[in-house]
């Protein structure tokens, strides 16, 4: 991958307290155009790391020891001004969570563009009606998150992140691959984004699954075993 930019780089000896487990990286490099999975080696049934790993990843929970850079620079050694550029550059789907309960579906899509693109209105509404149908979410638009399912959260949570593009793309577990087997609407529009080489793409997994990993690698992904020690 010389020459491409790279995205995300985790240090030799990176570590990261989850309760009483520490998960242990191996160093990383994630280029543009490039798309891996952490998954754990071993995974502990009672331990659910994936949330945390994921935002440490995005500068929103600094590593035990280690440094994380993105976009070339320590996530966790840089001011305010500089993290919240780099966080504008990036898109996080947070589980099956993270929507805000007092604002409707197609609300919650459009709020990254409202604080981070400054478009016209027509510009803005126009993108988000464009986010909204490419994800399925045209009958639930309206909606509250409560009203809907998880995995039409998590489709909205994915559609949210990818709404401007995004130069680095983090996802906390697989969302509804285990449903559809890569064949459903919200991973069609991630295929057809990482096929674009414009974005480096990290998918954080606290459980095993063969199939996702296969998956994966048949489209030129990377799969990263993380161990997980007790503390």
């Amino acid at each position: 991958m010389t020459g491409l930019p790279c995205i995300l780089r985790l240090t030799d000896g990176l570590r990261i307290t989850v309760g009483s487990v520490v998960c242990v990286i191996p160093p990383v490099r994630l280029h543009a155009g490039q798309w891996m999975a952490l998954v754990p080696e071993n995974p502990d049934p009672a331990m659910d790391p994936a949330g945390t790993i994921a935002r440490c990843l995005i500068s929103l929970h600094p590593p035990t020891r280690g440094t994380v850079e993105v976009f070339e620079q320590d996530v966790y050694n840089i001011g305010y001004r500089e993290v919240q550029r780099l966080r504008a550059r990036l898109g996080f789907v947070q589980g099956y969570g993270g929507l805000l309960s007092n604002r409707t579906i197609r609300d919650n899509v459009a709020l990254p563009v409202s604080e981070h693109a400054r478009l016209p209105l027509e510009e803005e509404t126009a993108l988000v009606h464009r986010y909204i149908e490419a994800f399925g979410l045209h009958a639930v638009a309206d909606q509250r998150p409560h009203m809907v399912d998880g995995f039409t959260r998590w489709r909205t949570c994915l559609a949210r992140a990818m709404v401007l593009s995004p130069a680095y793309l983090v996802l906390e577990g697989i969302g509804d691959w285990a449903m559809d087997s890569g064949t459903g609407i919200a991973w069609r529009q991630l295929v057809a984004w990482h096929q674009t080489g414009r974005s480096g793409i990290c998918i954080c997994a606290s459980r095993r699954n063969r199939g996702f990993e296969s998956w994966l690698e048949e489209r030129g992904g990377i799969v990263v075993e993380y161990k997980e020690r007790s503390v």
